[in-house]
């Protein structure tokens, strides 16, 4: 009897320590699977071909106002160096066109930007705009991306990356040019960026042209109209690493001295849209 009772006690002693470790080997297996967050970018080869997408935002401009939908007026605020602002009053909708105008205020330079903030983000994809730019010193209008919390100071652009797929340049100093270029790392003191330039002749201004952007999982690349080769190219382990956050999209004109100086009698100036679309890999 003392015989059967050692083994019962010796099986159910077993049986715990076996169903013990096995609780303790799934719930290594669940904290372990929470801690490693899935992919935000899918891992999917890189296509610079739009039959490989599919339409997920589009705006024309065809209302008589921004449609608030899609777009906020960015905020009132000071931008860049030479004290200029942006206001919503440069901002409007005008014969089918977005208009960002560009002027002299009554007490400071006024400028007209636009955001997708809160209303459309994405991850990845591919980015259209058709657009008129005017040659004129002092300013830049720029198509980019942008996230929307804070930055992550971890040497990479994977949280807080800021895409500018083209910033159009054109001063006095024979600087013409469409800068492309991501930042991250914050604006402060441990701010990393990298940046590559496409040279622009006097026939760019006044025309209408289209940019078409890839955010891939190698290459960030951007088209401009139907040229086969790209104006920028740029491998995203060179440009902090590929951005994993969903970012919204802003259209801009604003002053700086990196524009050159401030003509007053080339104001106003106008950056037109005529229209905006995003895509996703289908």
């Amino acid at each position: 009897m003392m015989k059967q009772n050692i083994i019962v006690v010796f099986m159910a002693f077993a049986v715990t320590i076996f169903l013990g470790g096995c609780a303790v080997d799934n719930s290594a297996k669940k904290s372990s699977a929470d801690e490693t967050p899935a992919p935000a970018v899918e891992i999917i080869p890189d296509s610079y071909n739009l039959a490989d997408y599919e339409e997920v935002f589009f705006d024309d401009f065809d209302g008589e106002d921004l449609d608030a939908t899609k777009w906020f007026r960015c905020p009132d605020w000071q931008r860049q160096d030479l004290g200029g602002y942006w206001s919503h009053d440069c901002t409007y909708v005008k014969e089918g066109n977005l208009v960002l105008e560009a002027r002299r205020g009554a007490e400071h330079l006024e400028s007209g930007a636009i955001r997708s903030r809160g209303k459309f983000t994405q991850v990845g994809g591919a980015y259209q705009i058709k657009f008129k730019a005017e040659k004129k010193s002092g300013l830049w209008s720029a198509f980019w991306l942008m996230y929307g919390g804070k930055p992550v100071m971890d040497g990479s652009g994977k949280t807080d990356c800021e895409i500018d797929i083209f910033e159009i340049i054109s001063n006095d100093h024979g600087m013409k040019y469409l800068n492309s270029a991501t930042h991250w790392d914050g604006y402060g003191p441990e701010h990393r960026s990298k940046g590559s330039k496409y040279t622009i002749t006097d026939d760019f201004y006044d025309q209408w042209h289209t940019v078409t952007f890839y955010w891939g999982n190698e290459y960030y690349v951007a088209f401009l109209d139907d040229a086969e080769k790209p104006y920028w190219k740029g491998k995203v382990s060179e440009y902090g690493g590929i951005a994993e956050s969903p970012h919204y999209i802003k259209i801009t004109s604003e002053f700086g001295k990196w524009g050159g100086p401030v003509k007053d009698e080339e104001l106003p100036s106008y950056f037109l849209v005529d229209w905006v679309k995003a895509y996703k890999r289908k």
